[in-house]
């Protein structure tokens, strides 16, 4: 479903940045196929269950809060969910994406995993575990920025959501003093 995010980033059916939605949907793919697929200790970890966990939450979350948006919906509480569901799920991702690659770089180590040595046909080398340090370090600094950026949209979006909650208050009293003058004028006429 995370690559689905870049595409709907990429047509403009979500106004998600399309660079930080393509590196968010490449870091989870390393994490997924490369650290905890490649490695079966990692996936009976109870980090790894968190891990699944929280990204499905968010999941379950965004689809609905992206159809709302998508037919111009009035659903207050999708959007505050939306806003709000993030703040203990993206840091609980975050640590557990952060701690299965830290275990990973270990076990990556000492089974060279993936890493290719020179010499070789292609004179090529790659570390496998270096790799992984990146990463690692991306997934922190990328895990800040990303933690930021949503702060910061949630600030815009619950002032937005105060707005149309408020207009949608007064629109609701509205209707009720014009049933009131209704009323009124048909006890008058009779």
């Amino acid at each position: 479903s995370s690559g689905i995010n870049a595409e709907y980033g990429a047509t403009g059916l979500t106004k998600a940045p399309l660079g930080a939605t393509v590196m968010q949907v490449f870091g989870r793919a390393v994490v997924l196929f490369a650290v905890i697929d490649g490695e079966e200790e990692l996936q009976s970890s109870a980090t790894c269950y968190i891990l699944m966990l929280a990204w499905s939450a968010i999941e379950v979350i965004r689809y609905p809060f992206y159809i709302v948006q998508i037919f111009g919906w009035y659903f207050p509480k999708v959007t505050w969910a939306r806003y709000n569901a993030w703040i203990p799920l993206y840091p609980t991702g975050i640590a557990c994406e952060a701690l299965l690659t830290y275990w990973c770089i270990g076990i990556v180590s000492e089974s060279g995993r993936l890493t290719v040595s020179l010499p070789n046909v292609l004179n090529f080398a790659f570390d496998f575990s270096l790799y992984l340090q990146l990463h690692l370090t991306l997934i922190c600094i990328g895990g800040v920025t990303l933690l930021h950026y949503m702060a910061t949209q949630r600030s815009k979006a619950m002032r937005k959501l105060a707005k149309m909650v408020s207009y949608a208050e007064v629109a609701a009293r509205e209707q009720d003093l014009i049933k009131i003058r209704q009323k009124r004028e048909s006890k008058k006429l009779k």
